[in-house]
């Protein structure tokens, strides 16, 4: 992989250091007890899939008016729906992702009400983070072994290859489900070749 390459990466580089900062600020001093980190890095993974259908859904497939706002939509994600194949944009970049960490942190504070229980809701939605672009990933790239894996990636090439208004979900079904966007996968095989899918 060349230089250029391996800068896709960044966000993984970044969230990981202010993940790693953050839970080492967090543990110096008194905080949440071993059971309440453990539930709050819970629900921080589990509000990532929330996370991931609202952009997914109503951001990344919004029908903008202006021209700069259909160039932001198709920068964002619908460059990725026209060649879904592509591998030189693995990771969301974070001029785009750092706007919606930031956010995640203030409402996280606010809600929790402590900027340690925040800490760990962070953390736990990097993790999410983390969970979604590989399995993303593995949707284009892979060949998984595993059935849930497998039925994922069925999942998330349905939403690109047949259904783009449904099926936002790439980590879980379940948002999907929640809001009326889940389809069953059916038994009719996708017929894609590795290099299209």
């Amino acid at each position: 992989m060349s230089v250029g390459g391996w800068r896709q990466f960044t966000p993984f580089y970044f969230y990981t250091a202010v993940a790693l900062g953050l839970g080492a600020a967090a543990t110096a001093g008194e905080g949440p007890s071993g059971g309440g980190i453990l539930s709050l890095l819970v629900t921080g993974l589990l509000s990532w899939g929330l996370v991931e259908y609202v952009l997914h859904r109503f951001i990344f497939h919004y029908d903008a008016r202006s021209e700069s706002g259909r160039k932001l939509v198709y920068d964002a994600h619908l460059s990725h729906h026209e060649d879904p194949g592509a591998t030189d944009r693995l990771f969301t970049s974070l001029r785009m992702s750092a706007p919606i960490a930031a956010a995640y942190w203030v409402l996280a504070w606010t809600a929790a009400g402590s900027w340690r229980a925040a800490v760990y809701l962070f953390i736990g939605l990097v993790a999410g983070y983390f969970c979604y672009e590989w399995l993303h990933f593995q949707a284009h790239h892979g060949r998984p072994r595993l059935r849930p894996l497998r039925y994922l990636r069925k999942y998330h090439l349905l939403h690109h290859h047949r259904t783009p208004g449904l099926r936002f979900g790439v980590t879980s079904p379940l948002f999907d489900l929640a809001f009326g966007t889940y389809r069953p996968g059916g038994r009719r095989r996708l017929g894609l070749s590795r290099r299209a899918s």
